[in-house]
């Protein structure tokens, strides 16, 4: 049990320090190279001036560096403190080139580090350093008037802020507690007709696909109405739920208002069902293929920067209503509980338990234990420069309304000297037992990060 809470405390650390110590600011300056104005070769003044600017004579290179720590003290009930240390070291490093007006290809890795290194099932030390495709693309187009994106590339269909169930088509997903990191993309041929304020587009998806009947499709359009943009779309693959959705997003002065729709036929999700009998104590995995399942999500977000700099600050809210999750927690929980149990059958001395219970946990999805509840509220508030002074504080908020659990993470970042950028906060989280966020029972971290020379170059 020990092991567990320990091993618990750990994972919420991480989870509750990541949205303000390993995320990095990315550079949009960077990005594009600097400079847009260029000097022009003799032979290059031939070209229109628009044409010009859009040509590269060698490779455009960039990235970031990022290198921070972060100790940590958790306290949880009846047990004594675990102290935890993590260390984060890696980057990004993009190429771009441009050799001609109509035709462009992007490149970007992540690459990290692992400072404290696993050790594999053979005894031998695993490779820390992982290298992570984001984006492999080329850009092109015919005749100027449908434009044409094929790679891996990221894709934002949603407009959600903490949750994007409208966006269908990523790999990745949102996390509440640091929803600003770049989520990864699928493969695919992203086909874009623009006409006028209309956009008009056609993803096919690649990704996992073995038999050309599994491509899946994914069409759009966009819409501007008296300043409000308004997306439709639908997603179809074979074998999996059929979706189609909606998004809506506008501004009143300083407050960005946005919400989503989708609705599904069926569920890629596997639910569970109460059992008849002590053990297993719930019936698992059941399949929803026919039932029709509705995703809603509205929020808004507010920026206010006061002209003599002592009061800039951020608020954000979102409530999402998630129609795959239970109508009875008591089903989440069971499950949650029958995992557990799983888990403890692995460590049984008994050759026939601990078999028993590893093919049992074979058939076990991590994914179908989260998102778990019809109800959910994100909320966060930044106030960078308190007073006019160099301190910036946050505090972020991950709620499932449902079974009342919750994560909550608050910061204060500290004057940077140099390269050198220290923060302090406490995370805590709240909720019962086998809840989504009270996982093995109610706890509160304490932590100090320091990030040394990280940045884009």
């Amino acid at each position: 049990m020990r092991k567990h809470l320990t091993l618990f405390a750990i994972m919420l650390l991480i989870l509750g320090v990541s949205s303000t110590t390993w995320a990095m600011d990315f550079d949009f300056d960077d990005l594009f190279g600097g400079d847009l104005l260029v000097d022009l070769a003799e032979e290059e003044q031939t070209r229109p001036p628009e044409e010009a600017l859009l040509v590269q004579d060698g490779l455009d290179v960039g990235g970031s560096y990022r290198f921070s720590v972060t100790a940590g003290r958790t306290y949880m009930k009846d047990v004594d403190p675990v102290d935890t240390l993590g260390t984060s070291l890696g980057g990004q490093l993009y190429v771009d080139a441009r050799p001609d007006p109509n035709f462009r290809v992007f490149g970007k890795a992540d690459l990290s580090y692992a400072v404290n290194k696993q050790v594999g099932e053979a005894g031998q030390a695993s490779d820390p350093v992982k290298i992570r495709l984001q984006e492999l693309f080329s850009d092109f187009n015919y005749d100027n008037k449908v434009f044409f994106r094929a790679g891996k590339q990221n894709v934002k269909w949603g407009v959600g802020y903490f949750f994007s169930p409208a966006d269908v088509i990523s790999v990745g997903r949102i996390n509440p507690l640091d929803p600003d990191v770049e989520l990864e993309g699928p493969v695919a041929l992203k086909m874009h007709y623009p006409r006028g304020s209309t956009n008009y587009y056609l993803y096919t998806l690649f990704d996992g696909v073995k038999d050309p009947s599994h491509i899946a499709f994914a069409p759009k359009l966009e819409f501007v109405v008296e300043g409000t943009e308004i997306g439709v779309g639908g997603f179809y693959q074979k074998d999996k739920a059929p979706r189609a959705m909606l998004t809506v997003s506008s501004s009143l002065g300083n407050l960005a208002v946005f919400g989503e729709a989708v609705v599904s036929k069926g569920s890629d999700k596997r639910f569970a069902e109460p059992a008849l009998t002590p053990f297993p104590p719930v019936t698992y995995p059941v399949s929803e293929k026919d039932k029709f399942f509705l995703h809603a999500t509205a929020g808004a977000r507010y920026s206010h920067n006061d002209p003599d700099g002592l009061f800039n600050f951020t608020l954000a809210g979102q409530y999402y209503f998630n129609g795959e999750g239970y109508k009875e927690q008591a089903d989440s929980k069971n499950l949650r509980l029958y995992y557990g149990m799983l888990l403890g059958m692995t460590q049984s001395k008994d050759e026939d338990v601990r078999k028993t219970g590893e093919k049992l946990l074979e058939d076990f999805s991590l994914s179908d234990m989260t998102s778990t509840g019809r109800h959910y509220l994100a909320a966060m508030v930044g106030w960078s420069n308190l007073l006019n002074t160099k301190l910036s504080a946050s505090a972020i908020l991950n709620a499932n309304l449902s079974d009342q659990s919750g994560l909550v993470t608050t910061t204060l970042s500290l004057p940077s000297i140099s390269k050198i950028s220290p923060s302090i906060g406490v995370s805590f989280n709240y909720g019962d037992v086998a809840t989504e966020f009270g996982a093995l029972g109610r706890d509160t971290t304490i932590f100090a990060a320091i990030t040394l020379g990280s940045g884009s170059f």
